[in-house]
């Protein structure tokens, strides 16, 4: 009999709390499959409280460590669209990189085992979700996700995020669709694998398959790949429809591995391959008129000639076509919310794909990759800077670029950085005048509904965000004299939104003293800019407080001094901004305060 040997077992103990103190949560649960590891973390202080990390079996397999990071640069590529799940992050636990991601509950496979099938409205659901994301996938350079299966499309529970959901009548739209898993996306275009599941791959995929086996690479990669989902969705679609795959047997009961008392022979590729690659499928749901038009669709799906199967988008608009038929008022409810997605995955869409380059550069090997892709960006808006949105846009793009080259550090980048941060001052101050804070943070409005509102900054708050990036960049390569210097050269607008800048962060250190006399000298360059005053007033009234928690009394006369101070500082800000709300709310909640410290 063997037992495990208690060092061992302390060791993997030990492990654990390791990797539970650096991702900062409890680990709940870890799911394997044949080549990675997803750990179910509970981070009980924070949001979302429950997130999974995705990493790989062998971080000293170069193979795997290749083909996960591979798949975590599409990942992050793809992101963006609420039917696709959105990785968070990536981080590294003693060289073996982890990307963490949104918890779902269950996967499309555990539903069907507990439902055993759906009613056709269900099914359709799901599947117009799951075509709907693929679409998404296209139009950002995924030409087939090459492994879809029900394990690879998760489930997630909108009954839980919000309340009354779904409205009476609408119980199918409970689950929203999450396509996962995109390891073998454009592997046939990128790598000349034929990628896939054998219960879901097509016969183009088989037929790569043989020549992949034979030689361990495709000869010809010409062609067409683009219909190998349409065919997996054709096969999901009857699954969910009669809770078996077309061959005519329950998926997990044959594969990975056969259950006890069912055939092994579905192990072997003949019976799937001859299957897929049959002219004439025997595709039955049932014996009404609306059974008879999916066993059509399905069929079209399946078709064994991809230059005659649909495409997604035509098994897209057949799949709402008969929802609208059989459900008027689901169908209606299921094209708002995907207008709703197609307008979340639309905002600011040019921001988050800087952003999840920036992510993917934690993934070292993708640091250089990154970097020449930003620099011919620069290089390509740089030439149609013809708006103040674009030019907030630019400044943002180089000034990621810039930490980039900085994490990077190799030699002539200092130069570079210089040189962008330099682009940003001349961009800006080219702009100066027509920078607004929407065109950092623009409004979302859905159906007339403000879905994200611009934040009730100051425009100069804008502006001097943009100039303490080039600041912060200088200061870096060239040191704060140096620095000084250049600005010391620019107009007042711009010298009093480079020290706003310093003022900022020395109120971030917990610099007070230094804070305001910083502020002072922001009011020399442009008295008339009131987020001077108001921050003069916010940040003494936070060291007010700061001072009564530490309880470090000031004396009578000093404290009437600094609260006087106050309010002279905010009546300042609404006499020169007399539309602006925060200094106006700021202003009676501190007599307010005033009244009850009598």
């Amino acid at each position: 009999m063997r037992h495990d040997d208690p060092k061992d077992n302390k060791v993997k103990n030990l492990e654990k709390s390791l990797l539970e103190f650096h991702l900062k949560g409890k680990i709940d649960d870890i799911k394997g499959g044949a080549y990675g590891i997803v750990y179910i973390v509970d981070k009980e202080r924070g949001y979302p409280r429950c997130v999974a990390y995705k990493t790989t079996k062998d971080v000293y397999d170069e193979e795997k460590l290749k083909a996960f990071v591979r798949e975590a640069k599409i990942w992050f590529e793809v992101k963006g669209h609420s039917l696709i799940l959105t990785p968070f992050y990536i981080t590294y636990f003693k060289n073996r990189p982890l990307i963490c991601m949104p918890y779902c509950e269950k996967s499309l496979r555990d539903y069907l085992e507990e439902r055993g099938k759906l009613d056709p409205i269900e099914a359709l659901v799901i599947v117009a979700q799951l075509l709907k994301g693929l679409i998404f996938a296209k139009s950002k350079g995924i030409e087939a996700h090459q492994d879809l299966k029900p394990e690879n499309i998760l489930l997630e529970d909108l009954s839980k995020k919000f309340v009354d959901w779904p409205p009476e009548g609408l119980e199918p739209l409970k689950w929203k669709v999450r396509i996962a898993d995109f390891g073998s996306a454009n592997a046939w275009r990128e790598l000349g694998k034929p990628g896939g599941t054998k219960p879901y791959m097509a016969p183009e995929q088989w037929n790569a398959k043989k020549e992949y086996d034979k030689y361990k690479r495709i000869i010809n990669r010409s062609k067409n790949f683009s219909k190998v989902d349409v065919f997996a969705v054709g096969i999901i679609l009857y699954e969910l429809l009669t809770g078996k795959h077309p061959v005519g047997v329950r998926i997990s009961d044959v594969w990975p591995e056969p259950r006890e008392g069912f055939s092994k022979r579905w192990k072997k590729d003949d019976k799937w391959k001859k299957w897929a690659k049959s002219p004439d499928k025997d595709i039955k749901v049932g014996d009404n008129e609306l059974s008879i038009e999916l066993e059509e669709f399905i069929k079209q799906m399946l078709c064994e000639n991809s230059n005659e199967r649909i495409s997604i988008e035509q098994a897209f608009d057949k799949t709402m076509y008969i929802l609208r038929k059989i459900n008027k008022p689901i169908a209606n409810q299921l094209e708002l919310l995907f207008e709703y997605y197609d307008s979340l995955a639309r905002y600011c869409e040019d921001r988050d794909w800087l952003r999840s380059l920036a992510q993917i550069t934690q993934l070292p090997e993708q640091l250089d990759v990154v970097i020449e892709q930003l620099l011919e960006e620069i290089s390509k808006v740089e030439k149609h800077i013809d708006s103040s949105s674009k030019a907030v846009y630019f400044c943002e793009l180089c000034y990621i670029t810039s930490n980039l080259l900085l994490k990077r550090q190799k030699l002539g980048d200092d130069v570079k950085v210089k040189d962008l941060a330099e682009k940003i001052i001349l961009t800006a101050v080219k702009w100066k005048t027509e920078i607004k804070t929407y065109h950092k943070y623009p409004e979302l409005k859905f159906k007339g509904f403000p879905i994200i509102t611009t934040p009730s900054f100051r425009d100069f708050e804008i502006y001097a965000e943009l100039i303490g990036y080039s600041r912060k960049l200088l200061e870096k390569v060239q040191g704060e004299k140096e620095t000084k210097k250049i600005f010391e050269k620019l107009d007042n607008y711009t010298k009093s939104a480079y020290f706003y800048s310093i003022a900022s962060e020395y109120h971030f250190r917990g610099l007070h003293e230094e804070a305001i006399k910083t502020l002072d000298k922001c009011i020399e360059l442009n008295p008339k800019e009131a987020v001077f005053y108001y921050m003069k007033a916010l940040w003494t009234d936070q060291y007010l407080r700061m001072m009564d928690l530490l309880e470090k009394e000031l004396n009578g006369e000093k404290r009437r001094i600094i609260e006087k101070s106050i309010l002279e500082n905010v009546k300042m800000a609404i006499q020169i901004a007399p539309d602006w709300k925060e200094p106006k709310e700021f202003y009676i909640k501190f007599q307010e305060f005033q009244k009850s410290h009598r």
